[in-house]
């Protein structure tokens, strides 16, 4: 976990410096999913429960909040590498690289868990941390010479990687919501 960890913070400090260590690095999705993806989400489940801590909420609210919270980001993922997967590749220089995308995916939603992890620790939220998403937006566009786009189709690729993979977390959470109530 500590090597994911190291590269969300590269890409935050630095995304298109950070996308060349990670192009370099050249991981295994599988790898980078089992011992940085699922770890972090299930930490940033588990912080759901700090907000019991600062707002006194029911302990059965609480849970049911920190599954929706796992299960947003792992069906997220999925959903975000199909979406990739079926509409990527007319803007992409090369054929479609299914291990790029799953890395792709497995780092944009890597930081909106650290996003949410810090959210749900933080007992006041600030109006602020709502707009990181649009930073996470400017990384995924520092993306796409990781993810081999043509110049001329970079538009195109981040309107696909906003509804595709920057989007679904919480539009997932906002329809799961409705279970909780």
């Amino acid at each position: 976990m500590r090597r994911y960890l190291k590269y969300l913070f590269q890409l935050i400090l630095s995304p298109g410096n950070g996308w060349e260590d990670i192009a370099i690095a050249d991981d295994n999705p599988q790898s980078i999913a089992s011992r940085g993806f699922y770890p972090l989400i299930a930490i940033a489940a588990l912080s759901v429960f700090m907000q019991g801590v600062y707002h006194h909420a029911e302990f059965l609210v609480l849970f049911m909040r920190m599954i929706v919270t796992f299960l947003v980001y792992f069906v997220s993922y999925f959903f975000g590498v199909f979406a990739l997967s079926l509409f990527a590749e007319p803007t992409l220089e090369k054929r479609y690289d299914e291990a790029r995308s799953h890395t792709f995916v497995l780092y944009t939603l890597g930081l909106v868990a650290l996003i949410s992890l810090i959210i749900n620790v933080l007992p006041i939220t600030s109006v602020m941390l709502f707009f990181l998403p649009f930073y996470v937006a400017l990384i995924q566009w520092k993306g796409v010479s990781y993810m081999g786009v043509k110049a001329e189709k970079t538009g195109l690729f981040m309107i696909i990687a906003i509804l595709g993979v920057l989007m679904p977390p919480y539009i997932f959470y906002f329809l799961f919501s409705f279970i909780i109530g």
